[in-house]
């Protein structure tokens, strides 16, 4: 337990997330610890708007994701963007997403 309160710290985070190459959650981060590159993805962390990734399962159910990659499969194999736009389509519809 301590070690994970130690690690969520901003201390904890402000010591690993640099040596990691990423940022911490925290917006009271001491930013002068990170990397030009870290300290403009802080910046844009506190002000621009964050979206849900797909790849991590954040914006879509189970069903969508599992099928997708069988959508972009369709699209390689036929290069038909119709073909495509009309398998997600119907994907969207089974899985809940869209009507």
């Amino acid at each position: 337990m301590a070690w994970l309160a130690l690690m969520g710290s901003v201390e904890g985070q402000d010591a690993f997330n640099p040596l990691k190459g990423s940022i911490a959650p925290h917006f009271d981060s001491d930013l002068s610890k990170y990397n030009a590159y870290l300290q403009s993805a802080a910046d844009s962390w506190a002000s621009d708007e964050v979206v849900g990734s797909l790849a991590h399962g954040a914006v879509a159910n189970e069903t969508f994701m599992n099928g997708f990659a069988s959508g972009m499969e369709i699209f390689l194999s036929t290069r038909s963007a119709e073909n495509t736009t009309n398998a997600l389509q119907e994907l969207c519809v089974e899985s809940g997403i869209c009507q």
